[in-house]
């Protein structure tokens, strides 16, 4: 449970609104919005974006009601949301489909939505998002809390703390999500280890465009581990030679016989709080995992890159890209 409390909206349109605007400022894009009115026939639907391929379905719970009650309920909202979507067939494309509540987290509600999934074998994603979610998602989106809780304020002096939060909320995703590539050697993986990044400013994909830095907004590169400082991709297989200090250079030098070539991996670290979004399943172009980041170091998402010797141990194992020297 986090320190701070929010209330909950008090009634279902409250809630809906709000999380439009807090997926619209989460995305970066103002696509999301209600599907139809009250009334309407909306086919399991609260909220759409079709840029995104994201649905929506909101549950306002009344949590003056016995825990069992509203626990069982939702369940069978679940259910029913899933059958609904099947029922009708919305002719909306989507690969994710959020429960969103005011009502608490519980690992029962995960499970459900991924049996359900297993059972009706479906094409879309179920993420439940209770009221403990939404929380932590609105201390890091200023413009959303202060349009729905102007009396809501973030001290300054907590500040860092709520940053912090956001970066291992991220953190702990990923460990969760990508374990089958980061809990193994790359040599020992099952699954194929190339992933797609955007920037999330990216308006041409599948086409390729370079943004004002002259870096393109969107590539492929192989997922390689976690650190405290990110997540690390390998962007290239390079080669360098070598002095016997340990410097390197990228060129080939006259006395070349004073220099051993070797092969490296160029390894790209993104901060997990520049990442804003993922997609597993990825898409009709690339069947992958896609990231999408905030390109905001020197046209790229990579707070720092390193050179990885493959397959030679009489040099260090670590170059620095920047220094042209081992890491000490």
């Amino acid at each position: 449970m986090p320190e701070f409390q929010i209330p909950p909206p008090l009634n279902s349109k409250d809630l809906e609104n709000l999380l439009v605007d807090m997926f619209n400022e989460i995305h970066s894009t103002s696509s999301f919005k209600s599907f139809g009115k009250n009334g309407h026939k909306q086919k399991g639907l609260d909220i759409i974006s079709l840029e995104k391929n994201i649905v929506i379905q909101s549950k306002l719970k009344d949590l003056t009601r016995k825990a069992i009650l509203i626990k069982r309920e939702l369940l069978n909202d679940i259910e029913e949301t899933v059958n609904l979507i099947l029922k009708e067939q919305p002719k909306i494309n989507f690969d994710v489909l959020y429960i969103a509540t005011t009502y608490s987290e519980h690992p029962d509600f995960d499970e459900y939505c991924e049996t359900i999934k297993e059972d009706t074998k479906l094409d879309f994603d179920i993420i439940f998002w209770g009221w403990e979610t939404i929380q932590r998602k609105l201390i890091a989106l200023p413009k959303t809390l202060s349009s729905h809780f102007s009396n809501f304020i973030i001290h300054p002096q907590s500040s860092k703390e709520i940053k912090i939060l956001s970066r291992l909320d991220m953190k702990r995703k990923i460990e969760n999500d990508f374990g089958d590539w980061l809990n193994y050697s790359f040599e020992n993986r099952k699954r194929n280890s190339k992933m797609i990044i955007h920037s999330i400013d990216d308006t041409k994909y599948p086409e390729h465009e370079l943004n004002q830095e002259g870096k393109y907004q969107w590539f492929g590169a192989e997922i390689r581990s976690r650190s405290h400082k990110g997540l690390e991709f390998t962007t290239a297989i390079e080669e360098i030679y070598v002095d016997k200090d340990y410097f390197w250079t990228d060129e080939l030098q006259k006395n070349y016989e004073d220099f051993l070539k070797i092969k490296v991996a160029r390894v790209s670290v993104i901060d997990y709080e520049d990442i804003v979004d993922y997609d597993l399943r990825g898409d009709e172009h690339y069947i992958k995992p896609h990231f999408f980041c905030k390109f905001k170091h020197n046209g790229t998402p990579f707070i720092e890159q390193y050179y990885m010797t493959l397959n030679n141990k009489d040099v260090p194992y670590y170059f620095d890209i920047t220094t042209k020297k081992r890491y000490s």
